[in-house]
C-alpha cells in the first residue's frame, strides 16, 4: 500500500487479513512494551513504599518468576498467546504482588508490635508468613474460581484466559510462599513516610453510615445500566480514531461496507435457480438486501448474469448455458463461487456497514433471514466475519452472566467458611456485588463498548475485591481471638489491614493504568475498567463491608 500510494492517489485497505495482522502487531507491542513498563512502575512504587532494596529484589524476583513459570507451563500445555492471554503476564504479576504486599505489611506490623513491647525476634518472616497464609490461601482459591468460572463458558478466548488464570493463580501463590520469605528474613524492617502514615484512632472507629449508604445507592443506580451493556460493538470501535487502519475502514465502510457476510440461499419450493423465473426472484431479493439499512454492496449470481446479459446477442443464450460458460477457466470459473453444480443453492456476498448499525449483529442476521423468506428463499447457510463477531458477542454476553453467577455461587460457600457467621457472609456477598454493579452498570450508562478483550476486567476486579475482603475478615477473626468483640474487632482489623488494602489496590490500579497509553482501544478499556474497579474495591471493603458486617445498629456515633 505504501509503495503504490502517491500524493494524488491514496490506497485504502480493509478486510480480515489486514485487520488481523494489525491487531497482532498491536497486541505484540502491548505485550512487551506495557508489560515491561508495568513491572518498572510496580518496582518503583514498591521501592518508595518499603525503602528496602532487599524487599524490592524479593518482590521483583518472585513476581517475575511467577509470570515466566506460568508462561512456560502454558507453552508446555500447548497454549498460545491470544487476544486475551496477551495480558496474562501482567495479571499474574499483580496476583503474586498482592500476596507479597499483605505479607510485607504484616511483617512490618509484627515488627512494630514487638518493637513497642521491647522484644526482638529472629522469626519475623515466619510469623508474617503464618499470619498471612490462611487469607492468601483462600484468596488464591477465590482467584482460581474466578478464572475457573470462565472455563465453562462457550467463548474460546475466555476459556483460554480462564485456564491461564487458574494456572497462574496457583503458581503465584506457590512462588509467593516459597521464594519470598527468605528475602524477608534477609531484609530489615524500615519505616518509610508511606508506611509511617497513621490515621487518627477515631477515623476507623466511625461507621461512616452516610458514605456507605451513598456507595450502595449509587451502585444500585448504576446497576440498572446492566441492560445497556453493549457486548457487540462496531468493528470501528476496535481501533483508534484517525489511525491508519481506522481511516481505511471508515472510508471503505462508507463506500459499500467493510465487514463481509456470506449468505447461501435456496428456493423455498426447492426449484432450481437457472430459470428466468428464478432469476427475477433473485433480483428482487438482491434489491431488498441492498435496501436494508445495514447492508452496503451485494454481489450475487443475478449480478453475474446481468453482466452476461450485456454481451451482444446474449438473449440467444439461456441462463443455464451462461452459467456453464462462466464456469470455464477463461472466466476464472467465477460462477462456481456463486452457484452449486445442481443449481439448487446460490451465494450472496454482502458487505455490511458498521458505522450506522444500531442493532446487534445477531438481530441483523435474523432480519436478513426474514427478508429471504419474504421473497421466496430459505437462508441455508450464514457465515463470514460479521456473523462470527455476532456469535462471539452473544457468547461474551452469556459468559459474563454465567461466569459471574457461578463465581458468586461459589463465593457464598467460601464467604461462610471465612466469616463463620451468617451476617459476616451476607455482608461479604453484598459488598462484593457492588463491584459488578458499579463496573458493568457504569459501562452501560456511559455506552462504553464491552468487547471480548475488555470483558475479563470484571473478573480481575472481583478477584482483587475478594482478596481484600478475605484479608480484612481474617483480621477481624484475629482480633476476636485476642478478646476483642463486635464492632471493636472490625475497627482493629481496619487499623491493621487498611494499608495493605489501599496500597495494593493503588499499585494494581497504577499498573493497569499503563494500558491507557496503548494504541489498541480494547486494551485501553481493559485498563480503565480495572482502574475504576480498584476504587470501588477500596470503598466496598473499608466502609461498606464493616458497616454491614459489624456495626451495632442500636448505638449512635
Amino acid at each position: 500500500m505504501h509503495e503504490q500510494s502517491e500524493k494524488d492517489f491514496q490506497i485504502h485497505i480493509a478486510g480480515p487479513p489486514y485487520v488481523v495482522e494489525l491487531i497482532r502487531r498491536s497486541l505484540a507491542h502491548d505485550f512487551w512494551y506495557f508489560s515491561v513498563t508495568a513491572v518498572i512502575l510496580f518496582g518503583v512504587t514498591m521501592a518508595a513504599m518499603f525503602r528496602s532494596v532487599r524487599v524490592f529484589l524479593g518482590m521483583l524476583a518472585t513476581c517475575t518468576s511467577a509470570v515466566l513459570l506460568t508462561l512456560l507451563l502454558e507453552s508446555v500445555f500447548g497454549k498460545k498467546i491470544g487476544i486475551l492471554t496477551v495480558n496474562l503476564g501482567t495479571i499474574i504479576f499483580v496476583v503474586a504482588l498482592s500476596h507479597l504486599i499483605y505479607m510485607t505489611f504484616n511483617w512490618q506490623t509484627v515488627a512494630d508490635r514487638r518493637h513497642r513491647l521491647g522484644k526482638k525476634s529472629p522469626s519475623l518472616a515466619a510469623d508474617a508468613r503464618r499470619m498471612t497464609f490462611p487469607a492468601s490461601f483462600w484468596s488464591m482459591v477465590c482467584a482460581s474460581l474466578g478464572f475457573g468460572s470462565l472455563l465453562i463458558v462457550q467463548a474460546k478466548p475466555l476459556r483460554e484466559l480462564g485456564f491461564g488464570g487458574v494456572l497462574g493463580s496457583v503458581v503465584a501463590f506457590i512462588c509467593a510462599y516459597v521464594m519470598y520469605p527468605p528475602f524477608l528474613r534477609w531484609a530489615v524492617p524500615r519505616q518509610s513516610k508511606l508506611i509511617e502514615q497513621e490515621l487518627p484512632p477515631a477515623f476507623w472507629s466511625r461507621r461512616y453510615t452516610l458514605l456507605s449508604l451513598g456507595v450502595i445507592v449509587i451502585s444500585v443506580g448504576l446497576g440498572f445500566g446492566l441492560t445497556k451493556v453493549n457486548t457487540d460493538p462496531s468493528l470501528l470501535d476496535y481501533f483508534k480514531p484517525r489511525s491508519e487502519l481506522r481511516n481505511g475502514l471508515e472510508y471503505i465502510d462508507l463506500s459499500g461496507g467493510s465487514n463481509p457476510l456470506t449468505l447461501v440461499v435456496s428456493s423455498a419450493d426447492g426449484s432450481p435457480l437457472n430459470s428466468d423465473a428464478a432469476y427475477e426472484k433473485m433480483w428482487r431479493l438482491q434489491g431488498a438486501l441492498e435496501n436494508y439499512r445495514d447492508v452496503g454492496t451485494v454481489i450475487s449470481l443475478p449480478t453475474l448474469l446481468a453482466e452476461g446479459d450485456r454481451v451482444p446477442f446474449s438473449f440467444l443464450i439461456s441462463y443455464e448455458k451462461m452459467m456453464e460458460l462462466m464456469e470455464q477457466p477463461k472466466y476464472a470459473r467465477v460462477a462456481k463461487n456463486f452457484v452449486t453444480k445442481d443449481r439448487k443453492h446460490a451465494m450472496f456476498l454482502l458487505r455490511m456497514v458498521e458505522d450506522r448499525r444500531d442493532k446487534d449483529r445477531a438481530n441483523v442476521v435474523e432480519d436478513i433471514r426474514a427478508i429471504c423468506r419474504k421473497y421466496g428463499f430459505k437462508a441455508e447457510l450464514v457465515g463470514g466475519i460479521y456473523y462470527l463477531q455476532g456469535r462471539l458477542a452473544k457468547l461474551v454476553s452469556s459468559s459474563l452472566v454465567t461466569g459471574l453467577f457461578w463465581l458468586n455461587l461459589l463465593f457464598i460457600i467460601i464467604a461462610w467458611i471465612v466469616a463463620r457467621t451468617v451476617r459476616g457472609a451476607l455482608a461479604m456477598i453484598a459488598s462484593l456485588m457492588l463491584v459488578p454493579f458499579c463496573m458493568l452498570g457504569g459501562i452501560g450508562w456511559l455506552h462504553i463498548p464491552m468487547d471480548v478483550i475488555s470483558s475479563p476486567a470484571t473478573n480481575v476486579c472481583i478477584g482483587i475485591a475478594i482478596d481484600s475482603m478475605i484479608h480484612l475478615v481474617f483480621g477481624v477473626r484475629r482480633a476476636e481471638a485476642d478478646g476483642t468483640k463486635g464492632w471493636a474487632a472490625w475497627v482493629a482489623a481496619r487499623e491493621q489491614q487498611w494499608r495493605g488494602i489501599v496500597y495494593s489496590d493503588v499499585i494494581i490500579a497504577a499498573g493497569f493504568a499503563i494500558f491507557v497509553l496503548s494504541d489498541f482501544p480494547p486494551t485501553q478499556r481493559f485498563g480503565l475498567v480495572v482502574l475504576a474497579g480498584c476504587i470501588i474495591d477500596i470503598l466496598a471493603n473499608l466502609f461498606v463491608l464493616p458497616l454491614l458486617g459489624g456495626a451495632q445498629w442500636k448505638k449512635k456515633y
